[in-house]
């Protein structure tokens, strides 16, 4: 039989293992033991076994690899304990503005994940670190990266409330946080002391960069510093640029009013493309039909783009700046398509256009497979659940249960915590918040945590009297004395 991809092959180095078989046994948490064991059926004859001797036999423990218990990780862990705690009792609360405090925590579970990325970045640029070690940290980096992307996007989507549903202006803020180097060479030409700023090789690469993430005026103010700045077509082109109406929630401007100006605007910038009044300038005509929505020019471009959903933005900024949320999967699909990688998507693509489709079980199902071990689709189901978007698909899914999903994932988590000797504490916390099997998953699980102090036995007890579980706590004090 083929073997499954997904699944993980240990060697076993042991050659009496080899010769006679192995059998396994659960031990306590999360781990296996593996030892020497000859299978024998009923019919044989009892008695000892042809591989029994009176040399020693090694016994092998396996675990799963858990990430969390990485020093710098565990900080994540620490520190998401509490937020999590937070949106509890906020809920119990039930204050009047539970959506913001909500959307507050959100927030706050994203600057611990950038924190985390922070802390591990710092950590592979020490000298002291091995080879081997910085690998292992950069695809922790890896692994984070992509859990604040995925967050962040489903925070604007699912918790945040969007006035009229015009989805743009946050997708801009969400892909320039995350390709944030346009931003920074900008920063760095325009602040150089040379002159004629068009001679160095990152000067139409970083306008055309910023021009993909909206960033109008950063454009003008590059262009500026153009040594033909003064001339008619700089002149006009910056003429395009600062007359160009972009759509402002702050502004509060019907949409009907923007979208009158925006016709207009569209009209005047076709018939001056028409008329060839750029063709002298290759960059500045590519520019003008870009933010026209020309296909040609935007196809020639989408090779500076990192990811589709960069192209995507950009994309509608110039050609659908008041989308709605209910209409970003099918534009996601069209930028795929565009950029020609429907057939090489990685994980956090399919994840993030699941998201764009308001696909929230395929989201779900998705980061499960991520391999953090359980804290992302944990916090985030408890958060989605906890902002009703879970619930809302009871009415739409036959036998489906949001808070028997919400506490499985956090069943899960909390059993994974205990299994380490200083995060047992914070897993307790999350089991609590599982009403269903919550308790009885403690009341076994206790008795199975490990000791090596006295300080430890007590810390143990208090836990399972706070709890009422006194029979277990009296169990692991005659334990520890015996």
């Amino acid at each position: 039989m083929d073997q499954n991809p997904e699944e993980k092959v240990f060697l076993i180095p042991n050659e009496l293992c080899r010769r006679a078989g192995i059998g396994a046994s659960w031990r306590p948490l999360n781990k296996i033991a593996i030892f020497p064991y000859e299978k024998r059926s009923h019919r044989q004859k009892d008695g000892p076994s042809n591989f029994a001797s009176d040399q020693p036999s090694s016994l092998f423990h396996i675990r799963n690899e858990v990430i969390l218990f990485h020093p710098i990780l565990r900080k994540l862990v620490n520190e998401s304990n509490g937020t999590f705690l937070a949106l509890q009792a906020a809920v119990a609360s039930k204050p009047s503005n539970l959506r913001a405090e909500i959307l507050n925590i959100s927030r706050q579970y994203r600057s611990i994940i950038r924190a985390c990325l922070e802390n591990l970045q710092d950590e592979v640029s020490k000298s002291h670190v091995t080879s081997e070690e910085k690998d292992e940290l950069r695809s922790y980096i890896t692994i984070f990266y992509s859990v604040e992307c995925i967050w962040h996007l489903c925070e604007i989507l699912f918790i945040d409330a969007i006035p009229g549903n015009v989805v743009l202006p946050f997708m801009l803020d969400w892909v320039r946080f995350h390709f944030p180097k346009h931003e920074r060479n900008a920063a760095l030409l325009l602040s150089s002391d040379s002159g004629a700023l068009e001679l160095q090789d990152e000067f139409w690469p970083t306008i055309y960069g910023n021009l993909l993430q909206g960033r109008i005026k950063v454009v003008r103010a590059l262009l500026k510093q153009h040594s033909a700045a003064g001339t008619p077509i700089f002149q006009l082109a910056d003429h395009v640029l600062k007359t160009m109406p972009i759509y402002s929630i702050i502004h509060n401007v019907p949409l009907s009013e923007f979208s009158l100006q925006w016709r207009h605007w569209s009209i005047d910038l076709q018939q001056k493309i028409d008329s060839k009044q750029f063709v002298s300038n290759y960059n500045l005509n590519l520019l003008m039909r870009l933010m026209l929505g020309e296909d040609e020019a935007w196809a020639e471009i989408q090779v500076r783009c990192e990811a589709w959903y960069e192209f995507l933005a950009g994309w509608l900024f110039y050609t659908e700046p008041t989308v709605k949320t209910f209409e970003l999967g099918q534009f996601a699909k069209h930028s795929i398509m565009k950029m020609r990688v429907k057939h090489q998507m990685k994980h956090l693509d399919r994840v993030l256009l699941a998201a764009m489709e308001f696909d929230i079980f395929e989201v779900i199902r998705e980061i499960q497979e991520m391999t953090e071990n359980g804290w992302f689709v944990t916090h985030l189901t408890d958060i989605l659940s906890h902002s009703g978007r879970l619930s809302s698909l009871e009415k739409e899914v036959e036998g489906f249960s949001a808070e028997k999903l919400r506490e499985s994932f956090i069943l899960d988590y909390g059993t994974t915590l205990i299994g380490h000797k200083s995060l047992w504490q914070a897993g307790l916390t999350y089991l609590d918040h599982c009403p269903n099997d919550g308790l009885p998953a403690i009341e076994l699980l206790l008795p199975r945590i490990s000791f090596d102090s006295e300080a430890k036995v007590h810390k143990l007890v208090r836990e399972a009297n706070a709890r009422g579980l006194k029979s277990v706590g009296n169990k692991r004090i005659l334990s520890y004395e015996y």
